[in-house]
């Protein structure tokens, strides 16, 4: 993997190796692994309930570290970086860069299968690309809601028979990326992208709130508003876990400080981090 590496910008944030890049550089960075890699890609993005998670899991944690590209999404990564002095360029996170990607393989030939959410969200997922990018080939769906190894296993057969390229996979954090690290190699495609909850909001179950609230850094906050967002799911990891993830971050910063800026994550990285939390 090697080649897609050397090259690219990357800041180490939590121990981890996070590509500094703008979202079309990340669209292109997948393009590259599907024209040069010779094994399958993991693309995974970041954010501060990702870290909290990754804080207690360390099993999460280490998949990020190995993933082949990390982006950062969200205004908590970027608070992160510039307190560390390793300040990220731009948001890179799944739903926006859906359209992108989309726009960038239609028609060419490369065929997505997506994977996720509920029974029926997918179905409206592809319905709607089918009208949005009609030369973008979807060649198979399938709902998230898997109950263990034979239907694990069930959907492996199934993106393997589909012949995919691009596997998206939206389980939620960490679920998702659990599942690329064990079945990723098994399912035949070049590229596994973890994107937590676009096909929600891609189908239009879930609300996202506007565009001047994601510029300001607080869709956080839109996402709690009554009648629109899902206060009642996400008020414990906003409200509660927005201020954890920020203890994280000055820590983050004081290890930087104390140690150096690290060049690469692993175990050395992550035991200090923790040292200090």
């Amino acid at each position: 993997m090697g080649s897609l590496v050397v090259g690219r910008p990357t800041v180490v944030l939590f121990g981890i190796p996070i590509r500094n890049v703008s979202l079309s550089d990340a669209v292109e960075l997948i393009r590259e692994c599907l024209r040069c890699s010779d094994s399958a890609c993991s693309v995974v993005f970041v954010h501060a309930h990702s870290v909290n998670v990754a804080q207690s899991d360390f099993e999460y944690w280490n998949i990020l570290v190995n993933a082949t590209h990390v982006f950062a999404d969200g205004v908590g990564m970027r608070i992160a970086s510039i307190l560390s002095g390793t300040p990220l360029c731009a948001n890179v996170n799944g739903t926006d860069m859906f359209p992108l990607l989309c726009r960038t393989f239609e028609g060419t030939g490369v065929k997505f299968f997506l994977l996720g959410s509920m029974p029926g969200i997918v179905e409206c997922v592809r319905d709607r690309i089918a009208r949005d990018y009609p030369g973008l080939h979807i060649c198979g769906v399938h709902h998230g809601y898997l109950r263990g190894t034979a239907d694990d296993e069930d959907v492996v057969a199934k993106i393997c028979s589909a012949g995919a390229d691009v596997l998206l996979v939206g389980m939620g954090v960490p679920t998702q990326e659990k599942w690329l690290a064990r079945y990723l190699r098994a399912t035949g495609v070049r590229v596994g992208i973890a994107v937590g909850g676009l096909f929600d909001v891609y189908s239009g179950r879930v609300w996202r709130p506007p565009v001047w609230m994601r510029r300001m850094g607080l869709e956080w906050l839109g996402r709690l508003v009554p009648g629109r967002g899902e206060p009642r799911r996400l008020w414990r990891r906003y409200l509660i876990g927005n201020f954890k993830f920020l203890w994280h971050a000055v820590c983050w910063a004081l290890t930087v400080r104390r140690h150096g800026v690290y060049n690469s994550g692993g175990r050395d990285g992550r035991s200090r981090w923790r040292g200090l939390t």
